[in-house]
């Protein structure tokens, strides 16, 4: 479900992402049972086990998971904020306790140092008021943390490794991040969305060149129907892929691929802003009438967004422009 609506790539849960903002699709009935069922059955198996031993390491573990699960359900998908956070610090509770009865518990660290990262970059006064209630925090630590089940953990590692990346996105540690991306991309082939993220962090780093090699890449994977990438968000990175190239000065190929999102005839944002920046584009090159038409198309496709606003009073001034010469004429 969160792929389906785009919600595993990082950039989402960054400042201003889309996983902070309202849900605009309601999620079904039946994916919330079947998904609750599952956790309350795990969730219940460990209960017993932890009954019967509460030193148990791998109930401890799963418990946690299970209240993890919930609290990515409510935080991506529900937009449970407050449900999300209990279901949070009862995670870490687990994890905690799993790391008390037994320190080369490695995977309950990940809980740990993502909770110790997230405290220890509060503002001061939310931290001091944190600690009154033995919240303390640490961001150097939590870092610590998560690397080390990057590199000792069990059913955690995987997790780990796309955890941290992010992490070293928010501290702008590209290259850092670069590297781990790629190492999860050796082992995941099929993943377009580790793709996707290498081209980020190549971007970030102001390597316009790499970024522009990984979307084509992509763009030849999709075409030849290579496994894992029919599922992949093609009008996106067409976008994304244009956006480089004309940044790049190669307006020809920005434009080949602002086109192709274009025609796909898809109801999609990324559809509407190819076809926008494909009318900036042609404006450049001179292409009046193909400007006029494609900004046209995108008034009558999303008038009330931004791209329709800008399309809008461009094509006003177009047509100014255009009257301002037949009248000299006359």
């Amino acid at each position: 479900e969160m792929l389906r609506r785009e919600l595993l790539e990082s950039q989402v849960y960054g400042p201003k992402g889309e996983a902070f903002q309202p849900c605009k699709v309601a999620l079904r009935a039946d994916f919330q049972q079947e998904l609750f069922g599952l956790l309350s059955k795990a969730e219940g198996l460990a209960e017993n086990r932890l009954q019967q031993n509460p030193r148990d390491e791998e109930a401890l573990y799963w418990a946690g998971v299970t209240h993890v699960t919930r609290a990515i359900f409510n935080l991506s998908l529900a937009r449970a904020n407050l449900t999300a956070l209990g279901e949070a610090k009862a995670a870490r509770k687990f994890h905690a306790q799993l790391w008390a009865v037994n320190p080369n518990s490695v995977d309950a660290l990940l809980i740990i140092g993502v909770y110790d990262y997230a405290v220890g970059k509060l503002p001061w006064y939310i931290k001091f008021l944190a600690s009154i209630v033995g919240h303390r925090g640490d961001k150097a630590r939590g870092l610590e943390e998560i690397k080390r089940v990057t590199q000792q953990g069990h059913w955690a590692r995987e997790d780990a490794k796309w955890f941290l990346a992010i992490l070293y996105f928010g501290e702008k540690r590209y290259s850092e991040a670069l590297a781990l991306l790629q190492e999860l991309s050796e082992s995941y082939p099929r993943n377009y969305l580790l793709s996707q993220e290498i081209a980020r962090a190549y971007k970030s780093q102001g390597d316009l060149r790499a970024a522009a090699q990984v979307y084509d890449t992509m763009l030849a994977k999709y075409d030849a129907h290579a496994p894992g990438y029919g599922a992949m968000p093609v009008a996106k990175i067409l976008y994304q892929a244009g956006q480089v190239h004309a940044q790049l000065g190669e307006l020809d190929e920005a434009l080949r691929r602002f086109e192709r999102a274009a025609k796909l005839g898809e109801n999609n944002v990324f559809v509407y802003r190819a076809e926008f920046e494909a009318a900036g584009l042609c404006l450049r090159m001179n292409r009046r009438d193909d400007a006029r038409q494609k900004y046209q198309r995108v008034v009558q496709a999303i008038s009330t967004s931004d791209e329709g606003k800008s399309a809008r009073q461009t094509l006003k001034k177009l047509q100014d422009s255009r009257q301002s010469v037949s009248s000299r004429a006359k």
